[in-house]
C-alpha cells in the first residue's frame, strides 16, 4: 500500500507534538498507555522509542498541533482525489501513521530536559 503525493513528501520529516501538563493527560486503556492530546490518543508503548533531549536540542525542533496533523491528512486526501485518474485503482490507507512515519511527543521533565517519545497516532 503506497501513498505518493508530492505534497506529503514533507510528511517523512518527524512531527513533534508538545505535551501540555495543564491540558493534556496520560491515560491507560486496556493496559495500554496513551498520551491524550487535544482529544486524540497516541500510543506510548508501540515503538518503545523513548529518550531525553536537552533544551538546546529542543530549540531546533519545530512543534505542531494535532489540528495540523488532521489538516495535513485532509489536504492530502483532497489532493489525492483531485489527481486520481479515471480507471486508476484507489489506494486505501488504514491509518496515517503510514504517511506520518515519525510522530513524537515532547514532555517537559525539567527546565532543561524533555522526554521524547515516538508514538502511534490513533487516527481511526
Amino acid at each position: 500500500m503506497s501513498y505518493s503525493l508530492s505534497t506529503l513528501a514533507q510528511s517523512n520529516t518527524p512531527k513533534y507534538l508538545l505535551f501540555n501538563n495543564l491540558r493534556d493527560s496520560i491515560i491507560m486503556l486496556d493496559s495500554v498507555k496513551y498520551y491524550k492530546i487535544d482529544k486524540n490518543l497516541f500510543d506510548i508503548c508501540r515503538y518503545k522509542e523513548i529518550d531525553t533531549v536537552s533544551l538546546d536540542e529542543i530549540k531546533d525542533i519545530e512543534t505542531i498541533t494535532v489540528e495540523k496533523l488532521w489538516e495535513g491528512r485532509r489536504n492530502g486526501d483532497q489532493q489525492y482525489r483531485e489527481n486520481l485518474k479515471e480507471g486508476e485503482p484507489i489506494k486505501v490507507i488504514d491509518t496515517y501513521n503510514v504517511v506520518f512515519k515519525h510522530i513524537y511527543v515532547l514532555e517537559k521533565l525539567s527546565d532543561c530536559k524533555y522526554k521524547r517519545t515516538r508514538v502511534w497516532w490513533i487516527d481511526y
